[in-house]
């Protein structure tokens, strides 16, 4: 079919690149990850306890076998495990902040049977022949979508997905307040669990494709920098690089469970916004100690691209504040 010349207008986006031009496009990571462990035939998948379930259950959906590691406070592995043929080990670069570790370490002892899951670290450069798998909506305004970097060769034709039922939550957050609108947002969050694979749709690669990836790492980059002078004698959470990294979030690790939620409820109710990262691990019996308690301690703070130093010095003085009085 010819491509139409008049008409109405589409949405107006600017004619920006890809953050990353040669990854394999999908509506999801996570579908980027199931088309990746049935192309290449794995046999089990090693995983963190401490990951959310949408990794074990797309390993379970192409009949890949998981076996689970601990982590330590560090967020790195306790200990390295032998992979046996048809295994892969995957690691979650957590928050974006384990560069390093996964450059010196990981990626030198399990060379191309290592898969790095960059869902949180959407400005980590994937590292030559390393499977990498990317999350761009966990760090900028896109419905849906995911990228694998480094995919291996194989047949990745895959139907296109479509997102024009994906918009609400966007749009409405655009015009009005986001609580208004966070069933829209939950209700793309369930759909995307339920989709099969399927290639990133023209309107979410045309978004992504138009966004000003260097002022978006620069704004994250300085913000972590304010919350780590401001909050880092309270973290209980080590982590943070000498370097500047565009973060996900700040991660705030504090002592107790009900210290966590009290500062969380009184954020709150001043709209201030925190996410529950992977609750589900508290209640599973097998989780490690440390895993347990890094779901139930850890406020991962916003950092993003829409807030300045302003913003970061209001939202450390809130939580200095609530901690001075629990």
């Amino acid at each position: 079919m010819p491509d139409a010349i008049g008409g109405y207008f589409e949405l107006e986006l600017r004619q920006g690149c890809s953050l990353y031009p040669q990854a394999l496009a999908f509506n999801s990571a996570r579908s980027a990850l199931k088309a990746l462990l049935g192309n290449i035939g794995t046999r089990r998948l090693h995983l963190p306890h401490y990951v959310c379930h949408a990794v074990p259950d797309a390993a379970h959906a192409v009949g890949v076998d998981v076996a689970r590691y601990a982590i330590d406070l560090q967020l790195e592995l306790e200990h390295l495990p032998t992979l046996q043929p048809g295994e892969l080990l995957l690691y979650v670069n957590y928050f974006g902040l384990k560069d390093r570790y996964i450059s010196d370490v990981l990626a030198p002892h399990y060379r191309e049977r290592l898969v790095v899951d960059n869902s949180q670290g959407l400005f980590s450069t994937p590292l030559p022949g390393i499977k990498t798998l990317y999350s761009p909506r966990k760090f900028v305004g896109v419905p849906d979508g995911g990228w694998l970097a480094n995919a291996p060769p194989g047949d990745w034709q895959l139907p296109q997905s479509q997102s024009m039922t994906h918009f609400a939550a966007l749009l409405g957050r655009l015009e009005g307040a986001p609580e208004q609108h966070y069933a829209a947002f939950q209700k793309v969050e369930t759909e995307l669990d339920r989709a099969p694979a399927a290639a990133m749709s023209n309107s979410t690669r045309r978004l992504l494709d138009s966004l000003d990836y260097r002022s978006i790492s620069a704004r994250r980059m300085a913000n972590l920098g304010v919350l780590g002078k401001l909050l880092g004698a309270r973290n209980l959470l080590h982590i943070l690089p000498d370097t500047p990294t565009a973060a996900l979030c700040y991660p705030l690790l504090l002592g107790t469970p009900e210290q966590a939620q009290a500062i969380r409820q009184r954020l709150l109710a001043e709209r201030i916004f925190i996410p529950c990262y992977w609750q589900e691990v508290i209640g599973e019996p097998r989780s490690p100690n440390v895993e347990r308690h890094l779901a139930s301690c850890l406020l991962p703070l916003p950092i993003d691209q829409r807030y300045d130093a302003t913003h970061m010095e209001r939202l450390a003085d809130r939580v200095s504040t609530f901690l001075a009085t629990t």
